[in-house]
């Protein structure tokens, strides 16, 4: 059954000997000696909005399953910025693997012809004298909204989540979209955005929209750098934090409960430079409800020495109601996830609740019957209850499942816990085997 943080905090050492060390007869190999890290599919996708095909970038994440999975849709303007482009897709993937936000497909949108066309509101006042050739914004979410998400959703296995993602222009783009089509993107990430458009005129008015629509639920993150770094990001830094005192302002008295909102500020980024953590933070503050704090219960679990199972089981469940409704929010699938309910499995087998720890584990079995840690997991549990039969059968599909996984998984981590698995289910079978008690 798979560590917790909690049961690695004292035998650390030993936690991480486990992880990075080898076993016997099970060395990693990469799977493709030479390989490609990103791949990126590129695609003609027709446009009546422009009267031509745009040329866009569909990024899918690695190391899912290769059946049954759905993805949340990123719309990325600005793809044609390549290094940016592929730091996001990096970081995007690493969220994924680490289980911090859901399954996400990626759809870099580049410029067509006027980059500050494409992606910016209306101009007036000083902004018109220099940007002239602003005001292509509607157009563009024209495009997004009619033609390039519903190409996404008739092509691939979409969730209706959808976010985007702009930095500067872009930024604004984000905020033009939360303010008149807020029915479009449920996560929007604006990233050090030119909130002094319009002299400080847009940033009142999308402040006021936003407050004033408490019908859709949406989750809006803003960042901006330091006032040290340069003339391009001190006025977006100033304006930006302008932005967020009115916008707090007009949540709390129209007691909007409806938006998620978070600004953050990078002192030491310049405007090149915000996109790279603000990325990371609002994708993990968007989703961050539904990440379980299974760490901290573990732990008021151990210190009041809980044995009760009707007390294991309302944690349980509280924590599975908390998540179905974060996740139902956002438009993602709400099954549990496997983690936490093997945590709770194995807190129940420490304190001798064997019959819980069963069912635990037997209902996360079922929800992910494809898992050696679950198989595992649930065959440690049989044995503990002297039912060896049905035991030998798990521990012998995991084993089998874990195999499998190791031959064809590019993850260290995932590799080096169906090692940790199988290691663990031979072990409870050779005790089963020679005769010996199976509990832990």
């Amino acid at each position: 059954m798979r560590l917790s943080l909690v049961q690695c905090v004292v035998p650390l050492c030993a936690c991480l000997a486990s992880h990075l060390g080898a076993q016997p007869g099970l060395t990693y190999t990469s799977p493709n000696p030479r390989e490609t890290l990103l791949t990126v599919t590129h695609v003609h996708v027709p446009s009546k909005v422009y009267h031509t095909d745009r040329d866009i970038s569909v990024w899918l994440p690695s190391g899912l399953p290769r059946t049954g999975v759905r993805y949340a849709v990123l719309v990325f303007p600005d793809a044609e910025e390549k290094v940016q482009f592929r730091s996001a897709l990096a970081n995007v993937q690493f969220l994924i693997d680490r289980q911090l936000v859901p399954p996400i497909m990626v759809l870099g949108v580049p410029f067509l012809k006027n980059r500050m066309h494409e992606l910016t509101p209306p101009a007036t006042g000083a902004t018109a004298q220099h940007a002239p050739a602003a005001g292509g914004a509607d157009e563009t979410l024209h495009f997004l909204a009619d033609e390039l998400l519903p190409w996404a959703d008739a092509h691939y296995p979409t969730l209706p989540t959808r976010i985007l993602v702009g930095h500067s222009a872009g930024g604004l783009l984000a905020l033009h979209a939360i303010a008149t089509r807020p029915d479009l993107f449920r996560v929007l990430i604006a990233l050090s955005p030119a909130l002094y458009w319009n002299d400080g005129a847009f940033s009142n008015e999308v402040a006021a929209r936003i407050a004033s629509d408490t019908r859709h639920e949406r989750t809006l993150f803003v960042n901006s750098g330091g006032l040290e770094n340069g003339p391009l990001e001190t006025p977006i830094d100033s304006a930006t934090t302008v932005f967020a005192l009115q916008l707090r302002s007009r949540l709390d008295s129209a007691h909007n409960t409806t938006v998620r909102f978070e600004r953050r500020e990078y002192p030491s980024d310049a405007h090149d430079v915000t996109p790279l953590s603000g990325l990371i933070d609002g994708l993990r503050m968007a989703f961050s409800p539904t990440v379980v704090p299974i760490d901290s219960v573990f732990v008021q679990l151990t210190q009041s020495h809980t044995q009760d199972s009707s007390t294991i089981v309302h944690t349980t469940r509280e924590l599975q109601s908390r998540y179905t409704t974060a996740a139902t929010s956002l438009g993602i699938p709400a099954p549990f996830p496997e983690g936490p309910l093997d945590a709770l499995g194995s807190y129940a087998l420490s304190v001798k609740q064997t019959g819980l720890a069963i069912t635990l584990f037997r209902e996360n079995r079922d929800r992910y019957p494809h898992s050696a840690n679950a198989h595992e997991s649930l065959g440690e549990a049989l044995a503990a209850a002297g039912d060896t039969s049905h035991a030998v059968e798990e521990l012998r599909t995991a084993v089998s499942l874990g195999q499998a996984e190791m031959r064809t998984t590019d993850l260290i981590r995932v590799w080096a816990n169906d090692r940790d698995v199988i290691a663990a289910a031979r072990g409870q079978l050779q005790q089963l085997h020679q005769g010996g008690p199976g509990g832990s």
